[in-house]
């Protein structure tokens, strides 16, 4: 595999570590970091290009696109170093031998205490997270000059960390918005689809990916799906991707077994209900705006599949309607 880290002052960029150390030792750790964070985020093509811009005899510097290129390389190797460091600390210091598992100290050099080394591990974490946001960040304002870079689901009603920011707070994190995009999807499906009609959401979202016949009357519509997605999935999400679900059981997040590691928590699950129940409750409320607008506005010329639809209820209903509480005794239960 060609590492997009091939020495260690590059390593030096992003951490402070000892000068001794040498980027033969890290390698194994650094092919993991690029295949476990890197790659994924960027995608098969744009990380093949990378690759290959670490081979000076194919960089051609006329070219705009290398340019970028070379700013990108440059950005991606601060959290690649980050996230490298914090997979081989744990293995660091330890030799493995027939006779077992032993520390290494010297006279002058002895093992950092589990906390301290703790401690490190989720400053790593942290740091090598915030720089792939930015990384990202950089990615989506600068889409035209990298061609090969595809986001994916862009059939979403919400498909950028824009979007949903300008709906939800999310301190503008793109890590967090693709953590949503599932649940996203998943409410679609059970929320937006029942409340537009089937033909409707169909036409909107064929629309929507193909831009060409987005008409004045779509993006009416889409203002007011937005803020409702966005109130539901956070509603969703605050429960759901607060816990990790491993193959040994359920956990919180951000628990960790040692008392005296400076850490941050996961928070007050009694708050986190309330946010959710929040954000449900105004997802709710919007949802039953969009239901009311298209009750009242629908016809044979404005939303005619939604108008010829069985969800059309008509003007008469239209602020009758109660179908947004979740609870067991209306259409829109969610267990």
């Amino acid at each position: 595999m060609t590492k997009l880290i091939d020495n260690i002052s590059q390593v030096l960029t992003a951490a402070s570590i000892n000068v001794s150390n040498t980027i033969d030792n890290w390698f194994p750790y650094i092919e993991e970091a690029q295949e476990t964070f890197i790659k994924p985020v960027l995608g098969d093509d744009l990380y093949a290009e990378l690759e290959a811009l670490m081979d000076p005899g194919i960089i051609d510097p006329d070219l705009e696109i290398d340019k970028y290129l070379s700013v990108l390389l440059k950005m991606i190797r601060k959290p690649l170093a980050l996230y490298a460091l914090w997979l081989g600390a744990d293995e660091f210091g330890v030799s493995i031998s027939s006779q077992g598992i032993q520390v290494i100290e010297s006279p002058t050099h002895k093992t950092a205490p589990q906390y301290r080394v703790q401690n490190l591990k989720e400053n790593w974490i942290r740091r090598a997270n915030i720089s792939l946001d930015l990384v990202l960040k950089f990615l989506d304002e600068q889409k035209a000059n990298f061609p090969s870079y595809i986001q994916q689901d862009e059939d979403l009603l919400i498909r950028s960390t824009f979007e949903f920011n300008s709906e939800v707070d999310i301190r503008e994190s793109r890590r967090v918005f693709v953590s949503l995009k599932p649940i996203i999807r998943s409410l679609e499906k059970k929320y937006i689809r029942p409340t537009l009609s089937a033909e409707l959401y169909d036409a909107l979202k064929i629309a929507w990916q193909s831009q060409e016949d987005f008409t004045d009357d779509y993006k009416v519509l889409m203002d007011l799906i937005r803020p409702a997605l966005a109130h539901l999935t956070m509603s969703r999400a605050l429960l759901d991707i607060s816990i990790d679900v491993l193959d040994w059981g359920i956990f919180d997040t951000a628990g960790n077994t040692f008392a005296n590691v400076s850490s941050k928590q996961a928070s007050n699950k009694d708050r986190i209900s309330i946010m959710a129940e929040a954000n449900q409750k105004d997802g709710e409320s919007e949802l039953k705006a969009l239901q009311q607008f298209l009750d009242e506005n629908a016809s044979n010329v404005l939303y005619p599949e939604y108008f010829q639809s069985t969800r059309y209820g008509g003007k008469i209903l239209a602020e009758t309607r109660n179908q947004f509480k979740n609870k067991t005794d209306n259409s829109f239960f969610l267990a």
